[in-house]
């Protein structure tokens, strides 16, 4: 395969200003990159920075047709897939296709932000991939960010993880090896740029528990951002987990750097 790296993280939000409000107001995470020219102009976009070189894509959409559309109705709020970037999706589409991993239409599709194929929950690891190779007109980390905080109001420097639940790990890591090409390790599974993907078991007996839960943020003033959040009654656990409903849609989880 020729995966490169994570390169953002998609959610699916019902209040789009609401949504983007929040990583602000509750996390100091600013909101970029505002658009309204996808899903032939049924969608609202946005990006929030996560500091290794990937990001949050913010997605709100009202076209029926579409994947994000029914994962909302289906599912309420929630993170919704992650993309894995390629330096030559051809043959890694054509790797899935050998293995007869059904690809979303069938098709590389040539969108705003790259080209792009979609592996659907069913046929991967319970949520869904997408594989993506920027082209020309693709929006990229901005270099000037990679050096600048993260948030203004706390110590966050990166997300080193993010956490999915399956039924069995030991099968779904097996899998996701054998479609995408990346070794599992006891920590996870590496997805480039200091970032890995963890697959938990919670037994958790309904379909909707399934699938990915929960973002990880490293920060550098772990204590003080747990009391600043506790001062703006901002709803967390004692193991430094932000609550999804009333946290930015999903958990959230703060640990040391």
């Amino acid at each position: 395969m020729a995966i490169v790296r994570l390169q953002h993280i998609g959610i699916v939000v019902r209040d789009f200003t609401r949504a983007w409000n929040r990583f602000d107001q509750t996390l100091g995470m600013r909101t970029r990159d505002f658009r309204d020219d996808q899903s032939k102009g049924m969608q609202h976009d946005a990006r929030v920075l996560l500091g290794n070189g990937c990001w949050i894509h913010v997605v709100f959409n009202w076209n029926p047709e579409t994947r994000v559309y029914r994962f909302l109705e289906q599912q309420g709020e929630g993170l919704e897939h992650i993309a894995i970037e390629s330096d030559d999706i051809e043959k890694d589409v054509g790797r899935l296709r050998e293995q007869k991993i059904p690809i979303f239409q069938d098709k590389i599709f040539d969108a705003n932000d790259g080209y792009e194929a979609f592996v659907y929950p069913e046929d991967g690891i319970g949520f869904t991939v997408e594989l993506i190779q920027p082209h020309a007109s693709s929006w990229n980390y901005p270099d000037e960010s990679r050096s600048q905080p993260v948030s203004t109001k706390l110590g966050i420097v990166c997300a080193p993880q993010l956490s999915a639940v399956v039924d069995d790990v030991d099968k779904a890591q097996d899998h996701f090896t054998r479609l995408f090409g990346l070794e599992s390790h006891e920590d996870g599974i590496p997805l480039g740029d200091n970032c890995r993907l963890r697959l938990i078991n919670d037994d958790a007996s309904q379909p909707s528990h399934h699938g990915l839960r929960r973002l990880t943020l490293e920060t550098k003033t772990l204590e003080s951002d747990l009391e600043y959040l506790k001062k703006h009654q901002v709803p967390i656990s004692p193991g430094g987990v932000l609550d999804a409903e009333r946290g930015v849609g999903f958990e959230v989880e703060l640990i040391s750097s």
